[in-house]
């Protein structure tokens, strides 16, 4: 299979940078950093060529495997590498069962990935809608469309999934990039806490740790990608302290940080809030060492991150005049009141989005869940702060906050109480544990993390899927939690603790909302094409029934009129019908826009190849209260109703 080309170039590389001398998680961090410059550069190339077709990603990945394979001949022929053979490391038969439980928490997901479509809010609003109009365009170059998500978010974990899609005509892989993000963090953080100085206990507890956090679990075998950024600002920290103990530090490792942090922010923005205390920390420390001297390395640094991030910044400054705009409806997530009482109040109801930990443990019949108390506290204190904890200008959307939330299996909105109070042990131990403290790199690397977190709190609205965004934390103080239990308890306590995760981890693992496998419907009794819509399930007949009706027409150029809003509210649908009308046909069927004047992207409508886009049929979707659309007119040319099935409408050219 086609695809296998690109997991075959990252293991080639792994071969490459592996050897005697050096750890091998290192090794699979320098090869997934590589690789990930490798598509970064290789796409915006062929965007800026508009030739991102199948003939040109093929032999991108025909020649890059030839090439790799060339290299590491070479390095055999010379005696700087060994024919790769696999050495068992010598582990207890109780850390053995430990990690058989990550294995199967990873092989589980695996098979969830495969097997379900994407199919959450967000993928098919942007993340998968912006791929295939990627593929139609044969470019990244921003398009005129209803949502702008689909233009200014940063694209790395969906130009990887327009590689899997081109490669495998399909989007069966696209929720692999989510695995391989969650596997290439669990090993990072267990190499982490290795550099911090944990044992081989500590390093298998961090393994634990971040395996089982509900939130990874449930959005790992999705396209989010949330742990997508993560992986990159794992990364980082394992480069930064590889970089620490060096004077004037080695070319390389400077490369793999501007990289890590260049890739982390063409990931995700949250990379910049995660990534800023970081390369702060590098920063100072570097400072007391080099003085002016290290000017060449920060050169360096900023040369990487910009080469990565340039063809993104350039297309949002050609459309919004701001490379790292947010689009029209920034404003709803920006904090529009700055002080310390409604910055205290985002802490603490951040932090109360992990707290349902009596039924996370499963034992609400034995104990009174404490989210009603924990409510009651949480607006006690907002009395004494004077603020209002719905307040709209640091809550969105507003009114959406009432208290602390329960148990979810929704990996929009899942928390991690366990894990939430595991950390916070650990913070109370290491600021009592006066050898702990005295670690430098380990009160720097917390200091970061805790850091990034205030920074979070400042800068963004409450919201309620902002779990989402803790999931990099967590995964990071994975390393920090393993390092510290280690170190203060005794094997039989922290086996103990890493049994309590795996057990109560598997509910999230089984009863994922949206693609679950231990549920009379589930992803493997229910169709591919209805599973697209297991969010909205009403959907399903009005999607089908339009899309059918299209099909027996000879149309192949689709308008898509979807919403009539100036602001985006998202709540429209559009990947299901490149889905639906593209799945084993002849003819394949060409999808634009059909815009209102005050959206903000109708200018790219004048710029080829939009502007030469005619459709015979229009595919209008409106709110449930508002009545179908009658007729429509485009370019002088007048559309009348076809087909209605609420909410979607099918016109067709008079």
């Amino acid at each position: 299979m086609l695809v296998g080309l690109v997991l075959l170039s990252l293991v080639t590389l792994w071969l490459i940078f592996h050897n005697s001398e050096r750890d091998w998680r290192s090794a699979v961090l320098s090869a997934a950093v590589s690789w990930g410059v490798l598509v970064t550069i290789s796409t915006e190339v062929f965007s800026l060529l508009r030739i991102i077709t199948f003939a040109w990603v093929l032999a991108l990945w025909l020649l890059t495997n030839l090439a790799l394979g060339w290299i590491y001949y070479r390095l055999i022929k010379t005696g700087k590498r060994t024919l790769f053979s696999p050495k068992l490391p010598s582990i207890t038969p109780v850390s053995l069962v430990l990690l058989g439980g990550v294995a199967f928490i990873i092989a589980t997901i695996t098979i969830i990935a495969i097997a379900s479509p994407p199919n959450n809010w967000d993928s098919m609003t942007y993340h998968m809608a912006r791929v295939v109009h990627w593929i139609q365009n044969r470019s990244l170059a921003h398009y005129p469309t209803y949502y702008s998500a689909q233009l200014v978010h940063p694209p790395f974990a969906e130009v990887v999934i327009l590689h899997l899609q081109i490669l495998s005509g399909g989007d069966r892989f696209a929720n692999l990039v989510q695995v391989f993000s969650m596997i290439g963090s669990i090993i990072g953080v267990s190499l982490i806490a290795q550099q911090l100085g944990a044992d081989k206990r500590g390093q298998i507890f961090a393994t634990v740790f971040c395996a089982t956090l509900p939130m990874g679990i449930l959005q790992s075998s999705s396209t989010q990608n949330d742990y997508a950024v993560c992986f990159w600002l794992v990364c980082l920290a394992h480069f930064v302290l590889l970089t620490l103990p060096h004077k004037n530090p080695p070319t390389h490792l400077v490369l793999s940080i501007g990289a890590s942090c260049g890739l982390a922010v063409y990931t995700k923005s949250s990379g910049y809030i995660f990534a800023f205390p970081f390369m702060v920390w590098l920063f100072i420390w570097y400072v007391n060492s080099m003085r002016w001297k290290m000017w060449k390395s920060g050169a360096i640094v900023a040369a990487i991150f910009f080469t990565l991030n340039i063809g993104h910044y350039l297309r949002n400054f050609d459309l919004y005049g701001n490379p790292i705009s947010a689009a029209e409806y920034s404003k709803e997530y920006r904090i529009e009141i700055y002080s310390l009482p409604t910055w205290i109040s985002n802490i603490i109801r951040n932090l109360s989005l992990h707290t349902d930990i009596v039924r996370h443990l499963g034992l609400q019949k034995i104990i009174e869940p404490l989210t009603g108390k924990l409510t009651k506290i949480i607006t006690i204190i907002h009395s004494f702060l004077g603020v209002d904890m719905t307040d709209s200008r640091i809550t969105h959307p507003p009114n959406s906050y009432n208290g602390v939330p329960g148990l979810s299996f929704d990996e929009n909105v899942a928390g991690n109480p366990l894990h939430l109070l595991l950390i916070l042990i650990a913070i109370a131990i290491f600021i009592f544990h006066k050898r702990l403290r005295s670690n430098k790199e380990l009160l720097a690397y917390v200091l970061s993390l805790v850091a990034g977190f205030l920074l979070l709190c400042w800068m963004l609205k409450l919201q309620p899927y902002q779990s989402r965004h803790h999931l990099s934390l967590f995964v990071l103080f994975s390393a920090f939690v393993g390092l510290v239990f280690c170190q203060v308890w005794n094997r039989y306590f922290v086996t103990f603790l890493a049994t309590i995760l795996l057990v109560t981890s598997m509910q999230f693992v089984f009863i994922n909302k949206f693609r679950p496998i231990a549920a009379e419907n589930n992803i493997f009794n229910t169709s591919r094409n209805e599973l697209y819509f297991t969010n909205r399930p009403h959907l399903i007949n009005s999607y089908f029934e339009a899309t059918n009706f299209v099909k027996t027409t000879q149309c192949k150029n689709i308008g898509l009129s979807l919403g009539t809003e100036q602001t985006p509210s998202a709540r429209y649908w559009e990947y299901p019908f490149w889905v639906l009308l593209n799945n084993q046909q002849q003819r394949v069927i060409k999808f634009a826009h059909i815009l209102n004047p005050t959206n903000f992207t109708a200018v790219k409508s004048q710029v080829y190849p939009h502007n030469k886009f005619q459709p015979c049929g229009i595919i209008a979707v409106r709110r449930d209260e508002e009545p179908p659309v009658e007729s429509m007119i485009f370019k002088n040319v007048k559309y009348t109703k076809k087909l209605f099935s609420k909410p979607v409408t099918v016109l067709m050219k008079d």
